[in-house]
This record gives structure tokens, C-alpha cells and sequence, in this order.
């Protein structure tokens, strides 16, 4: 059996000798802090989306490689920086039901420019009341059953727990796994008083 040292294969590619190997893409300095919430459990993460948004990374990858935050930050619109103490672990996204995306300050240029409709989600023990931003023409809950996406993003999202008490989750965006949701109901705005129906002051886009 023979064995070709590493200058040997640089060699035969026409590579010069002594050439350096390339480095290593250094690794996110910083993390958005994002929560995820399963039927019984709920994760405060740290994930880098210096790339990309979250809302795509969820609808393509099976898991995600996050830090496990022992904290909740006061400000979620702040990062955190990488310690290397941070214990990091492949998060499952399917088991997920709501994902609450750091919150983000409103930029004009990235508002959801279509008209939104009220909505109702069952999912889990859960229950999500908020809007859907579709095509005009459409209805939300058939949008959001229809659009192939595992998550679906609901702005100005109220979520309620009714084995908890009085318990009632606020978010400007929630990202909701459809493939999870039990019901999705289209809600006529009556039975929404004291919202508005322009979508120029939908909050901006989930990151």
C-alpha cells in the first residue's frame, strides 16, 4: 500500500510546495437570542443568523446548532457574545411548535407590504391569535395551510396557554410550525376591536 504525503498530492493538483492550507471560517462572534417552545418545554438560544434569516434556516434545516442560554436577557434585541463556556447543542426544529424570532426595530424598508388578516391557530396546548400577511385576494388560513412552508411567520401575536391561568405571551412576529397546527381559523375583524387593518405598520420582517 502506498502512502502520498500531503506535498506529494499539492504536487500532482500543480499546487507550489509549501502552499498553506486555507483557514478555517471563523466562527459567529455573536448570537441572536431566539425561543423556541415545544408542548412542555421552552429553550432561550443563542443562534447565529449573520447569514441568513431565521425563518428560512427553520423552513430548511432539520436542526439547528444553537447555544443553550441558562438566561433570559432583559433587551432580546441586544446579542450575546460566544463564551466558551456556552454549551451548544443540535435543536431539533420539528418538535418545535412557536418560535419567537429577537425582536427588530422598525425599518421601513423591511415591512411585510401586504394585506393582513386576522387569524386564530390551534397548536399543541397552545393558542395563537394574530395576522397573516397574504396575497390580495387570499384568506389567511387557506394562505398559510397552502404555502408549503413547515413555519408560517403571525405578526402582533398573542399566544395563551389555557392550563395556565391568565397566561398570555405577547410578540410583534411568532413563527408557527403549520405542520403542527391542529386548527388555523380565519377571524372576521369584528371580533378584533382596536385593530387596524393597514399594513404599513406591520412590524418588519422576522430575521
Amino acid at each position: 500500500m502506498a502512502f502520498w504525503s500531503r506535498e506529494r498530492r499539492k504536487k500532482d493538483r500543480g499546487e507550489p510546495e509549501g502552499t498553506p492550507e486555507p483557514a478555517a471560517l471563523p466562527g459567529p462572534q455573536r448570537l441572536s437570542v431566539v425561543e423556541f417552545w415545544t408542548g412542555d418545554q421552552r429553550h432561550v438560544v443563542g443562534i447565529d443568523l449573520s447569514r441568513e434569516r431565521l425563518a428560512d434556516l427553520l423552513n430548511r434545516e432539520a436542526s439547528v446548532r444553537v447555544a443553550m442560554l441558562d438566561f433570559v436577557p432583559d433587551d432580546r434585541t441586544l446579542q450575546v457574545e460566544v463564551d466558551p463556556g456556552m454549551r451548544w447543542s443540535n435543536l431539533a426544529v420539528e418538535e418545535s411548535l412557536l418560535v419567537f424570532p429577537p425582536p427588530q426595530p422598525t425599518n421601513p424598508s423591511r415591512r411585510l407590504h401586504r394585506p393582513r388578516q386576522p387569524v386564530e391557530i390551534l397548536i399543541g396546548p397552545f393558542e395563537v391569535a394574530g395576522f397573516a400577511h397574504i396575497p390580495p385576494g387570499g384568506q389567511a388560513a387557506g394562505f398559510l395551510m397552502r404555502s408549503g412552508n413547515r413555519f408560517g411567520a403571525v405578526t402582533r401575536a398573542v399566544v395563551r396557554d389555557p392550563q395556565l391561568a391568565g397566561f398570555e405571551q405577547r410578540a410583534d412576529v411568532l413563527l408557527v410550525n403549520l405542520q403542527k397546527a391542529g386548527t388555523i381559523r380565519d377571524v372576521d375583524l369584528r371580533e378584533q376591536p382596536g385593530t387596524g387593518t393597514d399594513a404599513g405598520d406591520a412590524p418588519p420582517l422576522p430575521v
